[in-house]
């Protein structure tokens, strides 16, 4: 499985980073319309899953407050306090 134990401590991060990758999902549920953004600034704010419909996903080497000021520098004023961010953990493979 890959799990890696140090002075019998399970290392439950490192495990968690092999196999999972942290993203971020945005939120446009209570938008009246979902931003459109351009290819470059998606690219510039990390690797897209998802970039279509109410819910998009994104990993990101930025820390999460970081992302969430420069993904809303994107989009209009009045969207951004509709807009919702949350972290989480997508399985992925190497």
């Amino acid at each position: 499985l890959g799990i890696e134990f140090k002075r019998g401590k399970f290392m439950l991060k490192d495990f968690i980073k092999s196999v999972y990758e942290k993203v971020y999902i945005i939120n446009f549920e209570h938008c009246s319309h979902v931003p459109s953004l351009t290819k470059e600034q998606l690219a510039s704010l990390g690797k897209w899953y998802v970039s279509t419909g109410k819910e998009w996903i994104c990993h990101s080497d930025y820390e999460f407050e970081e992302f969430q000021k420069l993904f809303l520098n994107f989009v209009n004023a009045e969207d951004k306090d509709n807009i919702s961010f949350v972290s989480d953990f997508m399985p992925f493979q190497h």
